[in-house]
């Protein structure tokens, strides 16, 4: 097998109680993480045709815990685990999605000689996944079921290693011995209900939360998956992995906080948790309770229930205008559903005996660390109103009659598919990211291209500067500056702004770099792309070439940086082809209509450049909102760009085939799916 891999996946099917192995070497054309789990996906879920892919929680449902070849290198930010499978918090259906998560278990299952833990079908009772190197067995979890996730990682923890303290002890493990302790993925009850709104936990904060996958293990009857490795992986260049490190600390270090972790093998200390106890996470987590931070997230993460689809709160308001009394238009940057249900029962309409009973939640309590508690059982035991919330809040307010009314207001801010807004406006890829995809874009690639020295960068350049040091960096497509413009307004906007062909360059260039670079190599997007300097010396900052660089010193390949551009275009069009089996088409692509009203933008990371009268400016936009004709048209042009038909948005058979995937495209025109 090529360096980098294992060289196998582990397959293990629930329902009939067996494990197999897949050879990585038939996936490799995919790259890794999210590549590889998608293209597996479309194998064993798609191809058949015996489902629909519309229910989350059916058995059919084949969902990927995924390294990519990065992990256990060396490589900073290369530990991530890739997960994706049908979600059940999208709405108003199920959809193809994946998220991510930081900590050691990449790295553990690439030492235990796995790219990957693939899971099919359903358990008929509670189990849980024990890898040791190369014995896999299905273990009752009985004992474990009712557990929170803290409980249940310290009991396995203790099953596999028995009670040895991380790194002072050697135990065996198998048929060799370690210092380790097993790396585990678990649900909380919230998960085990099945509820739409479950995380994957790992550690005491390191999660997957965004797609509600916590409820696709629930619905599985999986409560963990456990690995513990004692191998290594081959690289090419051990070296030239040696040598980029230490040229990236020393030219673009990140400041790491006191008294904070790091995912293995990170530089990037931004975890605020040990080992199992103690500190809040990460953004989300820490609005979740304003209160007592580290209780408050201890709280959601013990539960296993996704922080960004319950937001309690934001960091700052933003002015929707639309907006209900008593909040006088100010509604929280990022509101989820603790803020949702909070807003209802100030309006009157939500509380004991109204028509929205809040039974058990005790609403005076809104603002105290029980009623977190009192929230999670409500939902995990599906109890009164948390029978509702357990389906999401969306569906919840379509079932309370309010969907229509709140999305227009901007009081239910969720861009598209369910999906909590994260600096959505005005950077506008982000959000052009929400309806391409399902759910969270969740990447920070762009974020920091702004004025006033955002995100630690220079304070010293100019728009123009800034837009043609960029022009050099995004191959393919490098020579066009207005990739980088924000104009929204007048004729301009549709020229060469945000609802231009060159604005869908940028959209697309995000989307295939985070293919392969982030979702699929899982390098953390917190640690890279990282475009900007952090000194004045100048503008540029390392990327594309140090994430190239990383690459080639793992793999040893001569594929060129446009080569792995291309593998992530090919991931996004395996992405699409998925979405598109399950009933995606261009009239579904559409934001919440709050996105088209003014109050839409809350700007963060500086003003942004745009291209004006033939000039360049850095312009703040906070009253940036969009506009549908607009959106359309840069629909259109995106549409061609990627070579999908313009009338559907599907992946048309000359797309795919110049691809290599003529097997996708039969399968797709088979069932009259393909763009014409």
């Amino acid at each position: 097998m090529a360096y980098g891999y294992a060289g196998k996946i582990l397959l293990v099917d629930l329902t009939a109680k067996t494990t197999s192995t897949i050879d990585t070497a038939k996936y490799a054309e995919f790259g890794g993480g999210v590549g590889i789990g998608a293209a597996i996906f479309w194998d064993l879920a798609v191809a058949p045709g015996d489902w629909d892919l519309q229910d989350a929680f059916d058995p059919r449902n084949v969902i990927s815990l995924m390294s990519g070849p990065l992990a256990a290198t060396g490589v900073p930010g290369g530990g991530r685990t890739s997960v994706c499978a049908i979600a059940p918090e999208t709405f108003p259906t199920p959809l193809f999605h994946r998220t991510s998560f930081g900590g050691r278990f990449a790295t553990m299952l690439k030492l235990a000689g796995w790219d990957g833990v693939v899971v099919r079908g359903k358990a008929d009772r509670p189990v849980w996944i024990n890898i040791i190197d190369d014995k896999v067995v299905i273990e009752d979890a009985k004992a474990l079921w009712g557990m929170n996730t803290y409980e249940t990682q310290g009991q396995i923890s203790t099953m596999v290693a028995g009670r040895t303290r991380f790194g002072d002890e050697w135990h065996q493990a198998g048929d060799a011995y370690t210092t380790a302790r097993p790396q585990i993925v678990c649900i909380g009850p919230v998960g085990e209900s099945a509820t739409r709104v479950a995380a994957l936990i790992h550690g005491s904060g390191v999660s997957a939360r965004t797609g509600g996958f916590g409820g696709v293990f629930g619905s599985k009857n999986l409560k963990a998956i456990s690995v513990l490795g004692t191998g290594s992986i081959k690289v090419a260049d051990p070296k030239a992995i040696v040598d980029t490190r230490i040229w990236h600390a020393q030219n673009f270090s990140r400041g790491a906080a006191p008294g904070t972790a790091a995912c293995m093998p990170c530089v990037n200390n931004d975890r605020r948790r040990d080992s199992f106890h103690g500190g809040e996470s990460m953004c989300a987590d820490e609005y979740w309770f304003m209160g007592e931070r580290m209780k408050g997230a201890e709280v959601a993460m013990k539960w296993g229930i996704c922080t960004w689809a319950t937001k309690f709160g934001g960091a700052m308001e933003v002015n929707m205008p639309n907006a209900a009394a008593p909040f006088k238009g100010k509604v929280p940057m990022e509101p989820g559903m603790g803020w949702y249900i909070k807003y209802l029962y100030e309006l009157g309409v939500l509380g004991p005996g109204k028509k929205i009973d809040s039974h058990p939640l005790p609403m005076d309590q809104w603002d105290k660390l029980v009623f977190r508690e009192v929230f999670c059982d409500a939902i995990a035991r599906r109890i009164g109103i948390g029978a509702d919330l357990a389906e999401g809040i969306l569906e919840a307010a379509k079932k309370w009659g309010r969907l229509e009314e709140d999305l227009n207001s901007g009081a239910l801010r969720l861009p598209a598919y369910g999906a909590s807004w994260h600096h959505s406006l005005p950077g506008v890829d982000w959000a052009y990211g929400y309806i391409f995809m399902s759910g969270d874009p969740m990447w920070h690639g762009f974020f920091s291209l702004s004025g006033g020295g955002g995100f630690g960068g220079p304070a010293t350049y100019t728009a123009e500067e800034l837009v043609e040091m960029m022009a050099a960096k995004v191959v393919p497509f490098n020579g066009d500056p207005l990739m980088f413009s924000n104009c929204w307004k007048g004729e301009e906007a549709r020229k060469t702004g945000v609802y231009s062909e060159h604005k869908a360059k940028m959209v697309a260039w995000a989307r295939h770099y985070a293919g392969f670079y982030n979702e699929s190599m899982s390098i953390c997007e917190m640690m890279l792309p990282s475009f900007i300097g952090r000194s004045a010396d100048g503008i540029a900052g390392p990327s594309p070439d140090l994430e190239y660089r990383y690459y080639r010193a793992v793999m040893g390949d001569k594929k060129t940086f446009a080569d792995t551009m291309e593998t992530g275009r090919k991931i996004w069009n395996m992405e699409r082809a998925i979405r598109v089996m399950a009933g995606r088409h261009r009239d579904h692509e559409q934001f919440a209509p709050f996105m088209y009203m003014p109050g839409a933008t809350f700007a963060m990371g500086g003003s942004k450049p745009v291209y004006q009268d033939g000039k360049w400016s850095f312009e703040n936009q906070n009253d940036l909102y969009l506009d549908r004709e607009g959106v359309e048209a840069f629909k259109t042009h995106f549409y061609k760009l990627e070579g999908w038909d313009p009338a559907t948005g599907w992946p048309t058979r000359k797309t795919l085939e110049g691809l290599g995937m003529k097997k996708i495209a039969d399968v797709m025109a088979s069932k009259g799916k393909l763009g014409s």
